[in-house]
């Protein structure tokens, strides 16, 4: 890839890619409506909006997924039409969507370079020089891996990374990056910042969505804001944006972030208690109390092993060893059907879409498929309008933005789906309740909303292991806080709601642990 001139700072920066009034619908809705977009050379732009704004959709206009109904699209100034991703490619754009779409048997240098292999199945191919052309790009992207490196042993990241570099490859000048942090740990994402740092520095252009405002402000330079498919407001320096005016402009209201309180009146007894247990995938022994109506967070890097211990418990892996005990009882739990049906214990999954979804099933069908049994009539028959009923109580409670309850969930936003998959929990109204990750991915203002519903429901006495690797989430929430590293509890803290002082608690141990 040709080296670009650095751009420089200031409202002088060229535009390279250009949206005006760009308007698209589908059946029924009315997906982007007159938005408008410019983006200079080497600057960081940010694409930020709830969950159903119209970001998605948007980002599919600029890579001839979809083409617009009405509105201009311009390139280095000259109006022109993309219908195609690969007459995207042609202008010098590249994506690197949320989802990965490595071969995972392929080497590093292969996937960065798939576009020389594709296509070339009856030929050989030379692998010595796919890995010597790869490694500039590799490098571009700060990626010391040796190109020969299989992609399935790789880290998140440096998985995320590879997408990069095979983007650049195809000579792209002008990068989308969505939710690129969303499933790697702080210091993996840290180096991804990094990254993109160097990236601007040479000239790319990169329009950047996230949900994480903390790193909206660490690396991008201007920020456009959707909602309900339009522009929210003008086009902005981020600098002249405080946090709170942002975030006012995504969700069109006010909104509270405030410190909840310390709960001092919990159900002291004992609910769930694991002693000594461990898996194949959780090989060292974990001990941990879990009480009535408490939010226990479970906090620690990505790989720390805190998912492995909750698949112990619900039985999605066999235990071989230790014991777990129920209101005092010793349980063994064969199934995370098993968990659910006779222990009232649920699972969200942070794997939503593989896990936890029928994305090609009604969205009323996801929500009540966890108390068919209780729906199904005396005479054996289904229940389809308590189907309905249930899933429009949750519609309403959690804010899910949906046609009706007979749309797909494959159809919805990422964010609309997670909601999706919190309801089929909440719906059986379990007493123990386990979510993992419960807002990666979720907007600003829904995250706020499930902060409140875990609490409400923590309240009502449910009892809850929070595992997160939000700190901030962690430290608003959790009434304790457990914090793992290599597989191990390394903490079982207080929390006493002082951010500053809990978060260097935190890091602090699993620093001391690494030591």
């Amino acid at each position: 890839m040709p080296e670009i001139a650095a751009a420089g700072t200031g409202a002088s920066w060229q535009p390279v890619l250009e949206l005006d009034r760009i308007s698209k619908g589908f059946p029924g809705v009315q997906a982007l409506d007159q938005v408008s977009l410019t983006l200079r050379q080497g600057e960081v732009h940010a694409l930020l909006g709830e969950n159903g704004a119209g970001k998605s959709t948007l980002i599919k206009v600029i890579t001839g997924v979809y083409q617009a109904d009405a509105g201009k699209y311009r390139i280095d100034g000259r109006e022109i039409r993309v219908a195609s991703p690969r007459e995207a490619f042609s202008h010098g754009i590249g994506v690197v969507h949320q989802e990965r779409s490595l071969i995972p048997t392929f080497t590093a240098g292969e996937n960065v370079l798939i576009e020389r292999i594709v296509g070339k199945a009856l030929h050989r191919i030379d692998r010595a020089r796919i890995h010597r052309d790869a490694t500039p790009f590799m490098e571009m992207v700060g990626l010391s891996i040796s190109p020969s490196h299989r992609v399935e042993s790789l880290s998140p990241a440096q998985k995320q990374l590879i997408e990069i570099a095979r983007a650049l490859s195809l000579n792209a000048r002008i990068l989308l990056l969505d939710e690129p942090t969303a499933s790697i740990s702080l210091n993996e994402a840290d180096s991804l910042l990094r990254t993109i740092h160097r990236l601007k520095g040479q000239g790319v252009s990169i329009l950047y969505v996230t949900h994480k405002l903390e790193e909206v402000y660490e690396i991008c330079d201007s920020v456009t804001v959707l909602r309900d498919g339009k522009n929210a407001a003008p086009t902005s320096p981020l600098s002249e944006l405080s946090r709170d005016q942002l975030i006012a402009r995504m969700i069109g209201r006010s909104h509270s972030n405030a410190p909840l309180p310390r709960r001092t009146d919990i159900d002291r007894k004992v609910v769930l208690e694991a002693s000594a247990l461990q898996s194949a995938h959780s090989p060292i022994p974990a001990s941990f109390r879990l009480t009535r109506g408490e939010i226990l967070g479970w906090y620690g890097l990505v790989g720390a092993g805190r998912t492995e211990l909750a698949r112990a418990i619900i039985g999605a892996d066999k235990p071989t060893g230790g014991s777990l005990l129920l209101h005092g009882r010793s349980v063994r739990i064969a199934s995370v059907a098993s968990a659910l049906s006779r222990w009232r214990i649920g699972y969200i999954s942070e794997n939503r879409q593989e896990e936890g979804l029928f994305l090609t099933h009604p969205i009323a069908r996801n929500i009540a498929v966890t108390i068919w049994n209780r729906l199904r009539r005396a005479i054996g028959l289904f229940d389809v309008q308590a189907e309905r009923k249930a899933a429009e109580e949750y519609r309403a409670a959690l804010g899910i933005k949906m046609t009706s309850a007979r749309q797909l969930v494959g159809t919805l936003s990422g964010g609309n789906q997670q909601k999706v998959s919190v309801a089929k929990w909440l719906a059986v109204r379990p007493e123990i309740l386990i979510i993992d990750e419960p807002t990666v991915g979720i907007d600003v203002g829904t995250k706020y909303e499930l902060h409140q519903l875990i609490w409400n429901l923590a309240e009502e006495g449910m009892s809850i292991i929070l595992i997160s690797s939000d700190m901030p989430e962690i430290v608003r929430l959790a009434d304790r806080i457990l914090v793992f590293s290599s597989n191990r509890i390394v903490a079982d803290l207080p929390n006493d709601r002082n951010y500053d002082a809990m978060s260097r608690e935190i890091m602090g141990r699993i620093v001391g642990d690494k030591a």
